[in-house]
């Protein structure tokens, strides 16, 4: 909030090194976005120029509780065993503390149908995070066919918090908590992607999410 504050300038001048080195293509990429349709739907808008429907959003799904998990540990990533337990976190989560934002962010199709309703759903490609992990060349050309644009290399796999301390797996209690909590959500968001189909390269059903 604070940063959207200081208006359409202040973000600008983030990239002004992008336009200054010649490229027409500028990416910012966060999560976070995906819970903010309308702050971004305003900042495009203020811009002018129709600055709106030239955006291209691109959307990464990946399983909620596997997504839950990786946010918790990047979460406690520097807490040095000081976090709650998973199990607790997950009970957090139900009750929305201490961040509704943050513990809606999985259920993914309420933020897609608010950003549907402000952005051409031609221009939001959503993706499979299964995909990514199975086939990133497919992925890869995915992306290149929705830019019209060709880019030199491959999608790499990094990972910058591959902590030995890292949690890896779903507990049994915890996905027992969390998977009544997304499972409706999940039904609605492959209902709601069959029948507002995106860009024709997307993928068409949209995959059931793998469980991690």
């Amino acid at each position: 909030d604070e940063r959207h504050n200081q208006g359409v300038e202040f973000y600008a001048q983030r990239f002004q090194h992008c336009v200054d080195e010649g490229n027409d293509l500028i990416m910012d990429a966060t999560p976070d976005y995906l819970t903010y349709s309308e702050k971004i739907s305003e900042v495009y808008n203020n811009a002018g120029a129709d600055a709106l429907s030239k955006l291209k959003v691109i959307v990464i799904l990946r399983e909620p509780i596997s997504r839950e998990l990786s946010w918790y540990n990047h979460k406690y990533f520097y807490a040095h065993g000081t976090g709650p337990t998973f199990e607790r976190h997950s009970e957090l989560v139900l009750k929305g503390i201490p961040d509704i934002h943050m513990t809606s962010l999985g259920r993914y199709v309420d933020h897609l149908k608010k950003f549907a309703s402000l952005v051409s759903r031609d221009n939001i490609l959503v993706l499979s995070y299964d995909e990514l992990k199975k086939d990133p060349e497919k992925v890869q050309w995915r992306i290149q066919q929705y830019l019209g644009r060709e880019f030199p290399g491959a999608l790499a796999t990094l990972n910058t918090h591959d902590d030995p301390n890292k949690l890896r797996e779903v507990s049994a209690s915890a996905r027992q908590m969390l998977e009544p909590y997304f499972r409706g959500k999940n039904e609605e968001l492959f209902e709601f992607l069959d029948a507002h189909p995106g860009p024709p390269m997307e993928q068409r059903p949209f995959p059931r999410f793998d469980v991690e």
